[in-house]
């Protein structure tokens, strides 16, 4: 038989020190989950972005060479590398909270759930839409110009 079980003090104690062990490893991992910080740069390296551990961007670097980008292609660099950095969030607090959790899966589980379900992977870009490399009016004479033509028509 438990000796605790028998003793309400006693049983009393475990579960208060129960209960500070776990506050102490909740305010371990609060410290530590406010310190996560991720940056992605652009695949150019012009626009950086960093995210916290709530995704919410805390800083956004833009070089020269991002300045001169036309509108359009400097908010999807943006974006996407804000996504990209959002995306890696899961495993760099999987890999901070590891040593404080240890064994407890099932807290690591549902905490990471949430990160995977809120900041899933980006979707691959598609390549710059590719310009035709025939004549840029629809007809039918394929770039040929007839008005120059000695034959004529």
């Amino acid at each position: 038989m438990n000796p605790a079980a028998a003793d309400p003090d006693a049983m009393m104690r475990q579960w208060n020190e129960q209960i500070q062990a776990k506050l102490k490893q909740a305010d371990e991992m609060k410290q530590v989950a406010n310190a996560v910080k991720v940056t992605q740069r652009s695949s150019d390296g012009s626009v950086s972005v960093t995210v916290d551990q709530n995704g919410v961007v805390s800083a956004l670097d833009l070089t020269d060479a991002a300045l001169r980008k036309q509108p359009a292609q400097l908010s999807a660099e943006i974006l996407g590398a804000m996504r990209t950095a959002q995306a890696q969030i899961a495993a760099k607090m999987q890999e901070v909270m590891t040593p404080i959790l240890g064994g407890d899966s099932a807290t690591m589980d549902a905490l990471m759930g949430g990160y995977h379900e809120r900041f899933p992977e980006p979707e691959p870009e598609d390549p710059a839409p590719r310009r035709p490399s025939g004549p840029s009016d629809d007809d039918d004479f394929g770039g040929h110009n007839f008005a120059r033509d000695d034959k004529g028509w």
